[in-house]
């Protein structure tokens, strides 16, 4: 039994339930699971009897305007071809290349996730994304960069939970003795032996001497969600005045008519053509009166909704046009590159801090691929808003003031291979002209040794 085994369970344990709450509502709020908040207790006494729920989901939209701009394309070793494909194809193997868009996703809805590389059944490394709800990271006090413990949790096919604690010399393993929803404390939790006839077989040395998990955070200051509680309050106002509106609209939004007469009206109908024939007053009493009562104007709450779904978007930092509601002109192109700025000045800095974790990982497993970790990058695309002709004319000035092609690519997120590919094809291209001039020339030659009208050139 190790020393420090209860406390490390008991601070893992408390660890993963305070996060796994608040990550629940994130990933709700992402997912449109929102519930109808009220701003007191008798109005949600009035609404309780309302079957229906109307929700106008913006966290989506200011999630995933982040995560279209993030595309992880591929690994680069610098001047090394070969060691290239050979680390993009473990990428592809370990199907990380389809993982990396969760990875990412999950870090900007909760703050954080995890990958982790160990070996598979055939003892080649894998990676596998791991999210963040089951998975925490202790770190150091005096090293805040290294990693002291982390700890995964999860629900076993018999329904209890297991825990994995991650040191860098050795792994410990538990198991609940109830079932995962049962339990309330780290008590619940015993050493999983191995071996039963051995007290210490819940531990296994780390083959590795290092924790191979990769932490991937939005901000190295603390875990925040890019869907802050600013956020989630303004997105419950706007689901609560889009439930208002559908209110209205089911009791409101017609005109309400009303007789007031002596006569018998039951007999009267609402229908095209139809005429109604009222006989007045008695001169004494009420004189008879039809009238009607003003319609709720539904444009009042979507005046209040586009407000609010404009003030997530300055939040956010997320252009306006996301939220549009039908009311604005499509921008131009260059107003759109200026609207984009924000954005994509926050995507930027996402980009470089995911870009040195894609990286560590890369370099700690290129030794077991036989490769130089060294000259690893992490290449993403570029997360500007690219208009060609700009884009063209940019490229072309720059050019001429002498900065090289393939600099100006790289900078613009080409890979080794595409840059490689566009030489060959100019290559290609070059000695198909030359081909094709050749042809000409000859053809040329041939028609200019041609005799004119049957003559024969030597007899002239």
């Amino acid at each position: 039994m190790m020393a420090n085994e209860t406390s490390d369970v008991k601070r893992a344990f408390e660890a993963l339930s305070q996060k796994k709450k608040v990550y629940d509502q994130l990933w709700h709020y992402y997912d449109g699971l929102q519930p109808l908040v009220y701003s007191n207790d008798r109005l949600k006494e009035v609404f309780k009897n309302i079957n229906a729920r109307f929700r106008q989901n913006w966290c989506s939209v200011v999630v995933d305007s982040v995560i279209e701009r993030l595309e992880f394309k591929q690994f680069s070793v610098i001047n090394d071809e070969a060691a290239t494909e050979t680390l993009n194809d473990w990428w592809v193997t370990s199907e990380m290349e389809l993982d990396a868009d969760d990875v990412e996703l999950c870090a900007i809805v909760t703050g954080e996730s995890f990958v982790m590389v160990w070996p598979g059944m055939d003892g080649v490394l894998e990676a596998y994304y791991n999210d963040s709800r089951m998975v925490h990271v202790f770190y150091q006090a005096e090293n805040p960069r290294q990693m002291e413990m982390v700890a995964k949790w999860w629900t076993a096919a018999d329904g209890t939970a297991r825990l994995t604690l991650y040191y860098p010399e050795r792994l410990e393993y538990y198991s609940s003795s109830k079932k995962a929803e049962e339990i309330s404390s780290a008590d619940a939790f015993q050493p999983l032996l191995i071996n039963a006839n051995d007290e210490g077989s819940y531990v296994a040395e780390n083959p590795f001497g290092q924790i191979t998990w990769f932490h991937f955070r939005r901000e190295r200051r603390a875990i925040k969600s890019e869907l802050s509680p600013a956020i989630l309050d303004t997105q419950d106002a706007v689901n609560k005045l889009f439930a208002d509106m559908m209110v209205a609209a089911e009791y409101g939004a017609f005109k309400q008519r009303y007789i007031i007469s002596a006569a018998d009206v039951g007999t009267l109908k609402n229908a095209p053509n139809e005429i109604w024939d009222l006989p007045a007053g008695d001169g004494l009493s009420q004189p008879t009166t039809v009238g009607e009562f003003a319609e709720t104007n539904l444009s009042n709450f979507m005046d209040a909704m586009e407000r609010l779904a404009a003030s997530i978007g300055k939040t956010t930092r997320t252009p306006l046009y996301y939220f549009d509601l039908g009311k604005r002109a499509d921008p131009s192109g260059e107003t759109l590159m200026a609207m984009d700025a924000p954005l994509v000045k926050k995507v930027q800095n996402y980009i470089k801090r995911f870009q040195r974790e894609w990286e560590r990982l890369g370099r700690f497993v290129a030794p077991y691929l036989l490769l130089d970790g060294d000259n690893i990058q992490a290449v993403y695309g570029d997360p500007r808003t690219i208009q060609p002709l700009t884009e063209a004319q940019t490229r072309k000035t720059n050019v001429e003031s002498g900065i090289p092609l393939t600099t100006i690519l790289r900078r613009e997120g080409w890979t080794p291979q595409e840059m490689a590919q566009m030489e060959a094809d100019k290559q290609a291209e070059s000695s198909a002209q030359q081909q094709t001039l050749g042809v000409a020339l000859l053809n040329a030659q041939r028609q200019f040794n041609q005799p004119a009208n049957g003559v024969n050139a030597d007899a002239t």
